[in-house]
């Protein structure tokens, strides 16, 4: 019987340490992988001519953001004779804009803050602001964040639905009316949560099991 204790004891032991040992090493690889989430993606993006003339031949995509959660668009236009605009517009400037068909060129855009964009690099002392961005007239490849206002450089947060819209033209001849460019939208992701919450849960963990083991050892040896 008592070597049968020792037996459960010891496995206890082992299942407890390495639960803990999971959720440290767990928390920092979750936080990792959803730390950013993709809502879209794709190379090659087609609208046509009619997007700057009208917002229905546009393209549009909705995102929601919550507090302090921030919106990344990464964008590039390398595409012969082709110019794009991108802005960002509060959902109820959007639905009425798009019920009239409106000109996108007399939408005001939203404040955000944009980086020439370098691979794995976010915005730095370089950043600008900006409530639009035209390519490739102000540059080819850009990264932008955003959280629903700004002042200056430094974003500040305000929750709510929006959308991210482009449109733009082609300046070849008449019959060419494509106008293609790349895009990614992302929001951040309960990464960051998740990994200080693993962590945190394995740290209390082998804690509690440390205090238990210690009470234990100075029941065996003397408190008896």
């Amino acid at each position: 019987m008592v070597k049968m204790s020792r037996l459960l004891k010891k496995k206890t032991a082992y299942i407890i340490i390495g639960i803990s040992i999971a959720c440290l090493i767990l928390g920092p690889v979750m936080g990792l992988l959803l730390d950013k989430m993709t809502i879209y993606d794709k190379d090659s993006e087609l609208i046509l001519e009619d997007s700057s003339s009208g917002l229905t031949k546009a393209f549009y995509k909705p995102v929601s953001l919550s507090k302090d959660q921030k919106l990344i668009v990464e964008i590039s236009e390398f595409y012969p004779n082709t110019s794009i605009t991108i802005k960002i517009i509060a959902k109820s400037v959007f639905d009425r804009a798009f019920s009239l068909n409106s000109t996108p060129s007399g939408i005001s855009g939203l404040n955000f803050v944009y980086s020439e964009f370098g691979w794995g690099a976010s915005p730095a002392g370089s950043t600008n602001g900006a409530t639009a961005l035209s390519l490739p007239s102000t540059g080819m490849y850009f990264y932008i964040e955003f959280m629903g206002d700004r002042t200056g450089d430094s974003l500040i947060s305000w929750p709510g639905d929006y959308f991210v819209i482009v449109y733009g033209t082609n300046s070849g001849p008449a019959s060419v009316r494509d106008v293609y460019f790349d895009i990614t939208i992302k929001v951040d992701g309960p990464g960051e949560t998740l990994n200080n919450f693993l962590i945190i849960i394995g740290a209390l963990i082998l804690v509690a099991y440390a205090m238990l083991a210690l009470v234990s050892i100075l029941k065996a040896n003397y408190l008896r």
